[in-house]
């Protein structure tokens, strides 16, 4: 199980363990973000801290309607006790973590400040 809590401001916070390809590992406070459909956002100066290589490159539209340009890295997760491999996006200055890497696990959010955060294995 993964554990986090709900911030002061209502936001669902994970700490997640990051890991460049240099063996660098960082652990990174996420934002719980349900219209995030891929794994993982991080601001541009922790991709640089984890020395990550780029994988491609895009744009996305972002729910405030801005265009936003950015570019893929790879990098690993520690995800329920092992290491997951996950594309990362380099986009805006908060680390994100999105529905791809929830992908079957439920999670279960005590909406009140202070409230607990859990992401579970659904198998």
């Amino acid at each position: 199980m993964i554990r986090g809590v709900v911030s002061a401001g209502w936001e669902a916070i994970v700490r997640i363990r990051v890991r460049g390809p240099t063996g660098v590992e960082l652990l990174i406070d996420t934002l719980m973000d349900s219209g995030f459909t891929a794994s993982l956002t991080l601001p541009h100066a922790t991709v640089a801290a984890l020395s990550l290589v780029r994988r491609s490159g895009g744009s996305a539209v972002l729910a405030d309607g801005s265009v936003r340009h950015f570019n893929v890295y790879a990098a690993e997760v520690e995800w329920d006790g092992a290491w997951r491999p996950v594309l990362v996006w380099a986009v805006g200055d908060e680390a994100l973590f999105g529905m791809r890497l929830l992908a079957g696990h439920q999670l279960r959010i005590e909406v009140v400040a202070g409230g607990i955060v859990e992401v579970t294995p659904l198998l």
